[in-house]
């Protein structure tokens, strides 16, 4: 790497090790706020702003370097979301003194990070990311233990999302593609079960169904992937049976197993949807409603809808909703159903396709806004466009 290059792969990582940090405390401003009715931080609230400081500083340096990197059409789909955004949040938002409003995911801030997607065309730093993303899951997991020791499951759901749902949240984007992508090399095998039974097991105390599906099918995806099927099936039968001999032993567990039972039948969207849909109108799904659109949902007004691609529509309008689904959907998409697509390249694609899916509403804790699993999600969908960019056959 040259100087500047070496710049912006340090500053790059500062951001991203600070964001990994304040994981720690935004669960427990989490916690505060359920146990407590506290939203308040401390001094620990500039981590977060270094954090986005850091990142969107060399998102902006790097800018000059990778331009020529990538197809021009991908570099237009990402200034016109950053533009027609800017424009909203300035015309409809709060302005722009207001940190929190710019931060908002309907502000400018995680969009300017968006850029992130430019950061992965250099090999030694892509091969830098990995590592830092092993580190990130071993980090998040010994949070996790560390409130399993100091607070324990939790005898409700409620309890037990004030204590582990950040985390459990964070994982289900950082633990798939550690997982997977460490696959081939035996120095991991280790952290690979550990990375994906922490997963699992961090899914199971918040009682979250939908992170449960993502990693149904992130072990479908691994099953295929492997050549000792019959190796996979035993391990996979003793890791479900220790998990069984949890929730039948364990009150916590117990309590979490019925509680998923009931969760597993309810329809918690359809009657959400339509009466969103019912209220939205052609115009709005052109220019969007702005920075703070409501509409009436069980006789309140509310700016709340479990989808984010509606939702993008909805507060940004078309234009920007339609480059974010070409660069996130269209193009992974792409690369994963192309023949003879190499591993790597695979696993990337699969797990922007599992990020397609929880935006539509597979899991409601995922957006687009300025915390670590999304700026994560950028870097490895930033791989996937630049490695389109170089198949000229695209």
């Amino acid at each position: 790497m040259n100087q500047i290059n070496k710049l912006i792969t340090i500053l790059f990582f500062i951001g991203l090790g600070l964001n990994l940090i304040f994981v720690y405390f935004e669960q427990g401003r989490l916690y505060n706020d359920v146990t407590y009715g506290d939203l308040s931080l401390g001094s620990e609230k500039y981590l977060r702003s270094l954090s986005v400081f850091f990142l969107c500083l060399s998102v902006i340096l790097n800018w000059f370097m990778a331009k020529d990197k990538y197809l021009p059409k991908i570099i237009i789909s990402y200034f016109l979301i950053l533009g027609f955004i800017t424009i909203n949040y300035i015309v409809t938002g709060p302005g722009i003194t207001d940190m929190t409003g710019l931060m908002d995911s309907k502000g400018i801030g995680p969009w300017l990070g968006f850029g992130l997607i430019f950061m992965s065309y250099d090999d030694e730093r892509y091969e830098l990311f990995k590592k830092f993303l092993i580190a990130s899951v071993i980090v998040i997991s010994l949070y996790v233990l560390y409130s399993l020791i100091t607070k324990g499951v939790g005898l409700y759901r409620g309890q037990s999302l004030a204590s582990y749902r950040i985390y459990a949240t964070n994982l289900v984007w950082t633990t798939p593609f550690v997982f997977l992508i460490t696959k081939n090399d035996n120095k991991y095998k280790v952290i690979r079960v550990f990375a994906i039974f922490m997963g699992v097991f961090s899914a199971l105390i918040c009682v979250t169904r939908s992170f449960l599906l993502i990693y149904l099918l992130v072990l479908i995806f691994d099953f295929i992937h492997t050549e000792k099927k019959t190796t996979y099936l035993i391990g996979f039968a003793v890791l479900c049976i220790f998990f069984v001999y949890m929730l039948f032993n364990t009150d916590s567990f117990s309590s979490s197993y019925d509680l998923l039972l009931k969760r597993g039948l309810e329809d918690s969207r359809t009657n959400q949807l339509k009466g969103f849909l019912n209220q939205l109108n052609f115009f709005d799904l052109i220019v969007g409603q702005g920075f703070d659109p409501s509409y009436v949902s069980n006789g309140q007004q509310s700016n709340m809808i479990d989808n984010q691609w509606l939702k993008l529509i909805w507060w940004a309008g078309l234009v920007p909703a339609l480059m974010y689904f070409y660069l996130t959907v269209f193009i992974p998409f792409k690369l994963f159903f192309t023949k003879n697509q190499d591993y790597e390249t695979k696993v990337e694609a699969f797990v922007l396709i599992i990020w397609t899916l929880a935006c539509a509403g597979m899991a409601i804790h995922s957006t687009m806004s300025v915390v670590f699993y999304f700026f994560i999600i950028c870097i490895i969908q930033g791989r996937l466009l630049f490695k389109y960019s170089q198949r000229y056959e695209y």
